[in-house]
């Protein structure tokens, strides 16, 4: 693929990216029964810390984080609610506890990307770059956040 195609494609999928985040930001439907298998899987990837979710785009827009974190706990609430024999509400402390949890197993993973960053390619990369100083930190957590320096 030529240069101005490539840059072309990306362009076309981050803006693809972005409608999918501005669509789930707007929806405003409730976690049914149907969404629980994604949303289960998602949360069973931060228990387990796995690297492989999108980080970066958690990382970069906490908001759709802090959302995607509440549909995930109302799902699991929902599975605990429709195979209990006995009606279960959870209270509002426990959503949030929930969610505060999720968001500690996301520190983890962030911190775990951090520990497998090839350190010494990123500053060999940011050597080359010669970025201005006011930009380098923040290319540097998006770039350790994205896993693309990993040494695995």
């Amino acid at each position: 693929m030529i240069e101005p195609a490539y840059f072309e494609q990306a362009d076309q999928e981050l803006e693809e990216l972005n409608r999918k985040r501005d669509d789930f930001m707007a929806d405003a439907t409730p976690v049914c029964l149907e969404d629980t298998p994604k949303l289960i899987e998602l949360g069973e990837k931060l228990r387990t810390e796995d690297t492989s979710i999108n980080a970066y785009e958690l990382y970069r827009h906490p908001e759709a984080r802090s959302k995607l974190f509440a549909q995930i706990a109302e799902a699991c609430f929902l599975l605990i609610a429709d195979s209990s024999p006995v009606p279960v509400q959870p209270t509002q402390a426990q959503r949030i506890h929930f969610c505060e949890y999720l968001e500690g197993q996301f520190q983890n993973i962030i911190k775990k990307l951090i520990a497998g960053t090839d350190k010494q390619v990123l500053e060999s990369l940011l050597e080359a770059l010669q970025l201005p100083k006011e930009k380098q930190a923040q290319f540097v957590r998006d770039v350790v956040v994205s896993g693309l320096l990993s040494e695995e």
